[in-house]
């Protein structure tokens, strides 16, 4: 009996052995780390041509509306098909949000260009004349969105459907404001300065997340327990342009694509000034920019699958 109970924790201890570990690659105190090379797809939108594409957003069934500031619209792209379905012209477009009617479920796209906000469908102005530079946007409910504004030294500007005038005016906060994000009742802001604000829209209040440090963050994306943000890179020209991929429960943080480590193996592959996040069907789409390390896929929508 003896020798029997121990070769039974001998076999345990050898099979727990082979337990845990992990590859190494995440790190704690919302610090990062590269990690293995995951799937890169392009998003083939066929013969529709895009100069600078920034944020953007899903609506409906699988329908990627993108902001494309330099050629002047904002498109939307079936995903499935990688069609156009729509497109209308637009000065200087940036921001893209949804609107979802809580009683039919209907999605409608808005979208920030400039000093305005302004609907998808007709181009019909929401706000206008505000004298600001607006560039994200995120609707927290049906009748109250939100908006950066890049202006003076930056702020965060609240709205609701019931007039045109701001509501709440948020500022103070270290760097300007670019992609936002409504998530659980609150809104995150990337921050050019590298931190991620998180606003209490019930107070207009805000803390700066424990996700470590970025680098000229633009969009992000949250999926689950995942926050998904785009850098920039650290000189702001898009050379050696990521993306972080944070746990948001205990801020332990991945950098899992970058077009500088070679993750991709070839230099036609990755991103360069990545600025648009969505998560879709099990993908990250990613609006990739330019910048002179990466001419390949310059100015394309990418994907990434996701773990």
């Amino acid at each position: 009996m003896k020798n029997k109970l121990t070769q039974l924790m001998f076999l345990l201890l050898l099979a727990l052995s082979g337990c845990g570990g992990g590859s190494g690659s995440n790190t704690s105190n919302g610090a990062s780390s590269t990690i293995a090379a995951k799937t890169i797809t392009l998003f083939d939108t066929g013969a529709v041509t895009m100069s600078l594409p920034k944020l953007m957003a899903f609506s409906g069934n699988g329908l990627l509306t993108v902001a494309i500031q330099d050629s002047g619209r904002v498109d939307t792209f079936d995903v499935n098909t990688g069609g156009r379905v729509s497109s209308f012209a637009v000065k200087d477009p940036i921001g893209v949000s949804v609107k979802t009617d809580p009683l039919t479920g209907a999605a409608s796209v808005y979208y920030s260009a400039g000093s305005g906000i302004y609907t998808g469908g007709d181009g019909s102005s929401v706000v206008s004349n505000v004298g600001g530079n607006y560039y994200g946007l995120a609707f927290l409910s049906s009748t109250e969105f939100y908006v950066g504004n890049i202006s003076g030294s930056g702020a965060v500007v609240k709205y609701t459907s019931a007039s045109i005038n701001p509501q709440a005016t948020i500022t103070g906060f270290s760097g300007f404001p670019s992609a936002l994000i409504a998530h659980n009742g609150f809104i995150y802001a990337t921050l050019t300065d590298g931190k991620i604000a998180k606003i209490n829209p019930a107070n207009a209040s805000y803390t700066y997340v424990a996700w470590g440090a970025f680098e000229n963050p633009n969009g992000i994306a949250i999926d689950g327990d995942y926050a998904y943000v785009a850098n920039n890179g650290p000189n702001n020209n898009g050379v050696g342009g990521y993306i972080t991929r944070t746990k948001m429960s205990d801020g332990t943080s991945e950098r899992f694509v970058s077009d500088s480590t070679g993750i991709w193996q070839t230099a036609s592959q990755g991103f360069c000034s990545p600025t648009g996040l969505a998560v879709y069907g099990g993908y990250l789409y990613v609006s990739n920019g330019t910048c002179p390390s990466n001419d390949g896929n310059k100015n394309k929508i990418l994907k990434v699958k996701l773990p």
